[in-house]
């Protein structure tokens, strides 16, 4: 990679020497996507406007803080657009003469005129994506507002809880430098201070908080990992007090191990899901500051593992397992407890920020938020036309270019197979590439999948260390280049062969890279086989009752040399019932890992471990366990899902009328008796529900009364019945919370409501 330097620097006479300086810089730590799939000129012309900008803004900023959060445009695993060299004159403008915490809230502002919450799939979009959809999930809405301050000056970066401890999911925000430390606040979510956003709550739960930070970055926080062109942090001394889990690895005789691989993983989407990791040192040791919460710490050396909870400052991990070894085990693990950050905002503060973002959002919804490059490409009246676009994501459609439908239509072999129309292979940005490879005559000369694989491997330079945050290469820029890191090289071998009429796939379960000879999938290698191979399989049949839902529920995880390797049934927002998959797995060693939430944020899981022989069923226990005491979540809804209250001309969020937190969801009819007993059932415990202090939102006719935190609407679509359950029976009364957990339902004519409510109450 520093070879490339010098021919990718040749041309900067034009730069100041302070921009070469900076350049160079960036040069040298960006990740190798970076450099491969934009310009030398892209690079130049957003450092000349940092320049620019720094100059114009007068900021007092470190150097320290400069190069590494206001000089990177990279904020995550976003796709990098020209949004700074756009908008930064529009957003410095807005904010001349402010203080730095000032030029934060006003430009947080900005964002959400630009763009408000939407759940998405993994792929990050850009900043200027995010705008012109006007919709992104936190990931984007933070990337934005990093995107925006750097714009302006302003140090920002974007912290990530990879998962909850006491709930599903994830959560990303910003931080802003100002009055020289970090505040944090909700990206696009403005509130009338720093250090208060809807978070501030369950932030008081997490377990672990990181940045990563473009280059060998040196600041008071704990470094997480360095790795070549990335420094990730841990920031959670900024918001809780942390605890050191000093952990030991030893051998069955008690012996430390060293060079053993140690993984801190937490619970979350019914899996434990790896956060950091490191090897232990001569005494055994490793260590990793998180919140006081339970961890599940793996480790692993040879054919042996262990594992255990970590629940204090000390905990020893004994290598007692052998890998293929079968054998089954209950775990359980309590989140921290909730210590909310405090605020100081007044009632005044907050009501004059609400009314700021009711006229943002109608800003917001003026916007036109058509893309018309899908618009104009649906009138042609051409074959494929349809078929492409039903290749593609509800985000893909929102953002993708004219240039890239038309390649990928008039490049394809055929319109009625995905894995050749499709220019969508996985989560890579969307480049137009098929005109490119055609346009070399490459097709005359590949006749096979097995000249294509000869062909990437002996065309195709692989540079490894250099994307730490696995950011993917277009297949463009390695057309372009011949250079790729492993990920993006199987990326683009799906897209030559596709280019060439070749079915193929990453597959979402397993993830290996695959094409399709004669009806069955073949699986390639470039690291391991020479040549491709259909891999053993066997089939496992999950013994249980129900019809528990992948990802809700439970997960199955390949162990492959000690590391853990979830399969992708289904994604994790559509919670695949057991009943839709079919258990047909390769060969091999598997981890079967299942859970029931509490609603204290607890888990009471299992993991149960098996073998996978070729062409044989295994029976494998699907253990769901329980508790007597505390309620369990049963299942989910979207808390930002809309209705329309009473007096209002338009639809609000459920979020937006109950908060955060916990809150009772009634949706009833008229003058039915199964609704009309419903409402006598919430009337007799109407004394319990206020001494409860929660909201309660009421949708439908039938109402009842003496309810002290009462909110009345209506379910004019239907929308709000439809997410608690399958069936359209009336009333239907449930006890949720915020992050969109269902822990209590009761469907129709239900004599036994009251009591059941009670109970419920009392076990929350």
């Amino acid at each position: 990679m520093k070879k490339l330097l010098p021919l990718l620097l040749l041309c900067l006479s034009a730069c100041t020497p302070k921009q070469t300086d900076y350049l160079q810089w960036m040069y040298e730590s960006m990740p190798l996507p970076d450099s491969l799939n934009y310009s030398r000129e892209f690079w130049e012309s957003n450092v000349a406007k940092t320049m620019e900008v720094r100059e114009a803004m007068e900021w007092d900023i470190p150097e320290r803080e400069f190069r590494h959060f206001v000089l990177p445009l990279r904020a995550g695993n976003e796709v990098l657009d020209n949004f700074r060299v756009d908008y930064a004159d529009t957003l410095c403008r807005r904010v001349k003469g402010m203080s730095i915490a000032q030029a934060a809230l006003e430009i947080n502002h900005w964002c959400h005129e630009q763009a408000t919450y939407q759940p998405s799939d993994a792929r990050t979009s850009s900043p200027e994506e995010t705008v012109k959809r006007g919709v992104g999930r936190c990931g984007e809405e933070s990337v934005l507002a990093v995107a925006a301050l750097r714009a302006a000056g302003i140090p920002a970066r974007q912290v990530y809880t990879p998962r909850w401890a006491h709930t599903d999911d994830n959560h990303a925000w910003v931080e802003v430098w100002a009055d020289g430390k970090w505040w944090f606040m909700g990206a696009c979510e403005p509130e009338p201070r720093l250090n208060m956003a809807w978070f501030n709550a369950p932030v008081s739960r997490a377990m672990l908080l990181h940045t990563r930070v473009l280059g060998d970055y040196n600041g008071p926080e704990d470094v997480i990992r360095r790795d070549g062109c990335l420094t990730e942090i841990n920031v959670i001394d900024g918001y809780v007090p942390a605890r050191p889990n000093n952990i030991t690895v030893v051998d069955c005789e008690g012996n430390p191990v060293e060079g053993a691989v140690v993984v801190y993983k937490i619970y979350n989407y019914a899996e434990f899901y790896s956060v950091a990791y490191y090897y232990s040192d001569a005494r055994g040791h490793s260590s990793l500051n998180t919140g006081k919460g339970d961890l599940l710490v793996w480790a692993y050396k040879g054919d042996r593992f262990g594992f255990s909870v970590a629940s204090s400052e000390h905990t020893t991990v004994v290598l007692n397992h052998n890998i293929g070894e079968s054998f089954g085990v209950d775990i359980n693990i309590e989140p921290p407890v909730e210590n909310p950050i405090v605020t100081d905002a007044d009632e005044r503060d907050i009501a004059l920020n609400a009314e700021r973002l009711a006229l943002e959002d109608s800003i917001r919804a003026g916007h036109d938020h058509r893309n018309h490059a899908v618009e104009s490409f649906r009138r042609r009246r051409i074959a494929g036309v349809n078929e492409l676009l039903a290749c593609l994501t509800e985000k893909d459609l929102g953002d993708v270019t004219l240039e890239v439908l038309e390649d990928a239509l008039e490049g394809a072999a055929a319109i009625d197979d995905p894995y050749i129309l499709s220019p969508r292979v996985e989560i890579e940005p969307l480049r137009a590439h098929r005109r490119a490879i055609l346009a070399s005559g490459l097709d005359r000369r590949l006749r096979s999948p097995q000249d294509v694989i000869r062909w990437v491997k002996d065309s195709i330079a692989i540079v490894e260390g250099r994307n730490p945050s696995n950011i993917r290469i277009t297949p463009a820029a390695v057309w372009q280049s011949r250079i790729s890191d492993g990920h993006s090289r199987n990326i683009f071998f799906v897209a030559l062969c596709r280019t060439l009429g070749i079915p193929a796939r990453i597959n979402e379960v397993s993830g290996k890279t695959q094409y399709r000879e004669n009806g069955v999938w073949m699986d390639v290698d470039f690291d391991g086989a020479a040549e491709p191979v259909l891999s053993p399989k066997g089939k496992v049949e999950f013994v249980c009752e129900g019809n528990p839902k992948y990802y809700r529920h439970f997960t199955v995880s390949r162990i492959d040399n000690g590391w853990t390797y979830l399969q992708g049934f289904g994604q994790d927002s559509d919670f695949t019932p057991l009943s839709s998959i079919d258990g047909t797995l390769d060969e091999g060693y598997y981890v079967l890992t299942t859970g029931t939430r509490l609603s204290s944020g607890g888990v009471l899981a299992h993991m149960e471990f098996f073998n996978v022989h070729e062409g044989e069923t295994v029976q494998v226990p699907l253990t769901l366990r329980s508790s007597e005491d505390k309620l369990s979540v049963i299942g989910n809804i979207d808390a930002e899902q809309l209705f329309l209250a009473d007096g209002a001309r338009e639809q609000q969020s459920i979020l937006s009328a109950t908060g955060r937190g916990v809150f009772l969801l009634a949706v009833t009819g008229d003058k039915d008796e199964p609704s009309s007993h419903a409402v006598r059932e919430l009337e007799a415990v109407s004394d319990e529900l206020n001494a409860w202090g929660r909201p309660v939102l009421i949708l439908g006719k039938a109402r009842p009364e003496g309810l002290e935190h009462a909110i009345y609407g209506q379910d004019p679509d239907g929308k709000v019945r439809r997410m608690l359950g399958n069936s359209s029976t009336l009333p239907a009364v449930a006890i949720c919370d915020s992050f969109g957990s269902v822990f209590f339902l009761s469907e129709g004519y239900d004599t036994s409501l009251g009591e059941a409510l009670r109970s419920a109450i009392e076990k929350l």
